[in-house]
């Protein structure tokens, strides 16, 4: 999983890097981001290790791709843009401190700049393609149609994501590299201003967290990363598997063939079912074989939902 940090310089984007990873990065090359796996403390699924005593376990990882931003004003060069369009989820860094700065401008201003970047880039898009038609190059298809539309939307300024598509749709402006069609979500650096702010990202459509990146302790850590997971739209799932007990991160709603291609793409292939427990029910009765003769254990085919804290065996020819 990874999450692109995006803001203006000042915004706090290393110093919450260094809040959830417990050590300092520096960048030396403005245009080269620093990428930086974090470990997810994971309370459940040490309580899982204590019943099953595995020689391993294994946190769920966050990969964070700190981008270095420009002064407010400045505009974001296009190396940014790229850098951010690589990533899962966006996560817009806004400073919610006291030292003269307006959150819910700041927000404001980030999101108007990614709109406008965007307009334009679609307005050229669509101008190139129709000039291919005009002049016999190109055949006119259902993507210009959908584009027009898309521009459309952009123009009353809304991101893309807030549109519903399909996911061929969505991979298709993602190539585009028409970055409002990404997954977004805003992170909170400081206390001032959290309701305001909040509703103003709930306007966007994005979802909200929060950390003061200058007064952290292990409390807090675990704090954000429930709101994080929220607002990125992800669970957690575990399996036990041999000598290794893991938590694995999953978009909501995925299903357990989803699941099973996160474990490895073989397993996904020959995946005959799954066996799934709650984890409270898990750590009540202590054993899968516990689990299935109190009938708490369900047998799930491949359209299965996962839910956060599942613990999940899958079975398969692979």
């Amino acid at each position: 999983m990874k999450v692109a940090l995006l803001g203006y310089s000042g915004s706090g984007k290393t110093e919450i890097v260094a809040a959830l990873s417990g050590r300092k990065y520096e960048s030396f090359d403005p245009k080269k981001p620093v990428v930086i796996s974090v470990k997810i403390h994971d309370r459940r699924l040490l309580a899982i290790a204590e019943k099953v005593k595995p020689e391993k376990t294994t946190e769920p990882e966050i990969a964070f791709i700190d981008i270095k931003g420009p002064p407010e004003g400045m505009g974001f060069d296009e190396k940014i843009i790229e850098h951010a369009l690589f990533s899962d989820t966006i996560a817009l860094v806004i400073p919610a401190t006291s030292q003269g700065r307006n959150p819910v401008n700041e927000l404001d201003s980030l999101c108007l700049e990614l709109l406008y970047r965007d307009t334009d880039r679609i307005k050229g898009i669509l101008e190139k393609r129709h000039q291919e038609i005009s002049h016999g190059k190109r055949k006119k298809s259902q993507e210009e149609d959908f584009l027009e539309k898309c521009f459309s939307h952009l123009e009353k300024e809304t991101f893309l994501l807030s549109m519903e598509m399909r996911h061929q749709e969505k991979v298709f402006l993602t190539s585009l590299g028409l970055i409002t069609s990404k997954k977004f979500l805003v992170l909170a650096n400081g206390n001032t201003m959290l309701t305001e702010l909040q509703s103003r990202a709930t306007h966007y459509n994005f979802g909200f967290c929060q950390i003061d990146a200058a007064r952290t302790d292990k409390e807090s850590i675990e704090m954000f990363w429930k709101q994080f997971l929220i607002a990125a739209g992800l669970i957690r799932f575990y399996t036990i598997v041999g000598k290794e007990t893991r938590a694995w991160l999953l978009p909501e709603g995925s299903t357990v063939l989803d699941a099973a291609a996160a474990i490895h793409t073989d397993i996904a292939k020959g995946f005959v079912r799954a066996d799934v427990v709650r984890y409270e029910d898990f750590i009540s009765l202590g054993s899968f074989a516990a689990c299935r003769e109190k009938g708490l254990l369900r047998s799930e085919a491949k359209t299965g939902i996962v839910k956060d804290g599942d613990i999940v065996h899958i079975h398969s020819t692979r």
